[in-house]
């Protein structure tokens, strides 16, 4: 790390080019062209938030604490309006109310079925979905199986030829879309085409029992509103139906790489920053949204302690699935060490006042996409996401690197021995530091910002850090991320036996919780109360 204590340039207004940036920074002319392209990816995000603040406070009288529009078709009714009551404070939002298409079917996969009756299901879904002019045909259709999901079994589906919908509807689904926007236009007065590719998600077995759907629908409808990941056409029993994004997922290998690591800081830091915009409620928001509590409360310990009443449910049968692993029959035959070091946990953190931000909660090289033709980085499965701690979803995300999901004869085991070591961590949690400073001081909409017509893009503030302020706020957030790790292992260890007792997916969820819990209890020890 520099010694220097002078100011370091970052994230200039004005644009400039990759080689100024690199005069000015002592960058090489490549770390230089991404810093310019980061510029524009958070410059983008914040134009989109302030946008949908103009929608949302224009026409609205302050005064009103709902406000409910009437959906434009037989819609998911996700929770409507509800404005905190501070009405001088050019911060308040009020939630997008999404128009998704429901459909009381199911997507059945579990008898196998041959691939033309796999087709023929999905064009039934579709035509549901869409109800395009002519109905889709099971031999239009070609559904191929993606990997990456844990959870969830995820598919591309691909229509040929392209089917179209009528345009009275089109804009309410497509607009948004990066497909529409590439000009699929209209082919004629009444018809407009879809896009040829979807991504199709269906739910895993028993999937539903520790984990909201409700509150992951709601989110996704605020990203969406925002312009954060694929866009959801349309919602079923058991799953739903996505923008089909060109891209590659990213691999154990890609989250390592030092400009790839810098660039997922970035988007983490800009979801994070949400939170400035969707601020908890407080004690109204636990009850003000059926099945979604946006009160604040970290998801960390409402999903620990959620689970670990299922666990008390279910545990003759989690001892019948686990008892043939030692290691998990050990940590079952000692349970009550387990809920005490989680005990103990909790206090050490609470003790830490850490700050709760708005957090994926999942961030794994499989929930990354690289957009094809920009290079872009796009967070996708938002499952788990809401209010946490800023140092969980961190933490977390350097567990993951430790994972090979994709391993030939071990796919369930981490190796330690890749977490991310000083200098790595450093590279990372700098770009952080940064983004941070840069979003802190240019999130907050003035009012007249707010309710402006204009679609001008405001000039933004240049933020100018001093080495010594970025050497100390980064070793803080080291050390704030550290002892979260052993909240990771917490989680998804009591995760993993859930999913021992339910899941279809071939995976060893035994061998994959008894590793990281007993990960979990080996560094509870080692905490210094």
């Amino acid at each position: 790390m520099s010694s220097s204590t002078g100011p370091s340039p970052l994230f200039v207004p004005l644009n400039p080019s990759p080689r100024l940036v690199a005069q000015m920074t002592g960058l090489s002319l490549r770390q230089s062209e991404l810093e310019v392209s980061q510029q524009i990816n958070l410059k983008r995000m914040l134009r989109r938030i302030r946008a949908s603040r103009r929608m949302a406070l224009s026409g609205s009288p302050r005064s009103l604490r709902h406000r409910h529009r009437k959906p434009v078709m037989p819609t998911l009714q996700l929770p409507g309006a509800l404005v905190p009551d501070h009405s001088e404070d050019a911060d308040e939002w009020r939630d997008e109310e999404a128009s998704v298409e429901r459909m009381d079917i199911f997507m059945d996969i579990s008898d196998d079925p041959r691939p033309s009756e796999l087709h023929e299901r999905a064009a039934r879904l579709f035509n549901q979905v869409f109800a395009p002019e002519p109905a889709v045909r099971g031999s239009q259709v070609r559904v191929r199986r993606l990997s990456g999901a844990m959870t969830n079994c995820v598919f591309m589906m691909t229509i040929d030829p392209v089917p179209s919908v009528p345009s009275s509807r089109a804009p309410k689904m497509l607009m948004s879309t990066r497909q529409y926007a590439k000009g699929s236009g209209h082919t004629g007065k009444h018809t407009t085409p879809l896009p040829k590719k979807y991504l199709l998600r269906v739910y895993g077995t028993g999937v539903d029992e520790f984990l909201s759907r409700t509150k992951e629908l709601y989110w996704l409808s605020q990203l969406t509103s925002l312009g954060f990941g694929p866009q959801l056409y349309g919602i079923f029993g058991n799953g739903r139906l996505e923008e089909f994004l060109e891209s590659t997922t990213l691999t154990k290998d890609d989250i390592r790489h030092p400009s790839t690591s810098k660039h997922i800081a970035r988007r983490m830091c800009e979801l994070h920053s949400l939170v400035s915009y969707y601020r908890p409620y407080g004690d109204v928001g636990a009850s003000s949204h059926p099945g979604v509590d946006l009160s604040g409360r970290p998801e960390l310990w409402a999903n620990v302690d959620s689970w670990l009443r299922l666990v008390h449910n279910k545990w003759s049968l989690i001892r019948r699935t686990c008892d043939a692993n030692p290691q998990c029959a050990e940590i079952l035959d000692n349970w009550p060490r387990l809920e005490q070091a989680a005990a103990r946990l909790r206090r050490y953190i609470g003790r830490a006042n850490a700050p709760v931000v708005f957090a994926h909660d999942d961030l794994q090289y499989g929930n990354i996409l690289r957009l094809e033709h920009t290079g872009e980085l796009v967070v996708v499965d938002f499952e788990y996401a809401g209010y946490n701690y800023r140092g969980f979803d961190i933490a977390n995300h350097f567990c993951e690197w430790t994972a090979d999901y994709h391993h030939p004869d071990h796919p369930h085991l981490l190796n330690e021995s890749l977490y991310p070591d000083v200098t790595q961590r450093e590279g990372f949690l700098r770009t952080y530091v940064k983004a941070k400073a840069f979003l802190d001081a240019n999130m907050r909409a003035d009012a007249e910002v707010v309710e402006s017509d204009s679609d001008r893009l405001v000039d933004l503030r240049a933020i100018r850090l001093s080495e010594d302020r970025i050497r100390d706020e980064v070793a803080a957030l080291d050390r704030e991320v550290a002892f979260f790790v052993p909240a990771s292992h917490l989680h998804w260890g009591i995760w993993g036996l859930l999913q021992a007792c339910s899941s279809e997916i071939d995976f060893d969820y035994v061998g994959y919780a008894a590793q990281r819990l007993s990960i979990f209890l080996r560094q509870v020890a080692d905490l210094e109360e």
